[in-house]
C-alpha cells in the first residue's frame, strides 16, 4: 500500500493518525493529526491537518512523511535535505 493510498483511506474514515515527518532541514518528528485533507492551497502533493500537540491546522508535504501509525515509507527526497542532514548525523 502506497502513502498516498494510506493518506485516503484516514480521509475518507476521518481517522486520527500518527506519523513520522521529515522537515526540509533533516528534524523528524513524531504527532498525531486529525481532520486530514488535501491541501486547495499547495495542491495534491500536501495535506493540511490538525496537529493535535501543537492544538494547530499545519500543512504537511505527503513526500517527506516518514511513516504513519509505525509502517514505514521510505520515499523521502533526501536530496531536498542536503548537508544540513548530514550534519544532524
Amino acid at each position: 500500500m502506497s502513502i498516498e493510498e494510506v493518506i485516503d483511506r484516514a480521509i475518507m474514515s476521518q481517522q486520527t493518525i500518527e506519523i513520522e515527518y521529515c522537515t526540509r532541514n533533516g528534524r523528524v518528528f513524531n504527532c498525531m493529526i486529525s481532520d486530514i485533507k488535501y491541501s486547495r492551497y499547495y495542491g495534491g502533493g500536501y495535506i493540511q491537518a490538525y496537529r493535535i500537540d501543537m492544538g494547530e491546522e499545519r500543512t504537511f508535504r505527503i513526500s517527506r512523511i516518514m511513516s504513519v501509525n509505525g509502517h514505514s515509507f521510505s520515499r523521502i527526497f533526501w536530496d531536498q535535505i542536503g548537508d544540513a542532514f548530514k550534519r544532524l548525523y
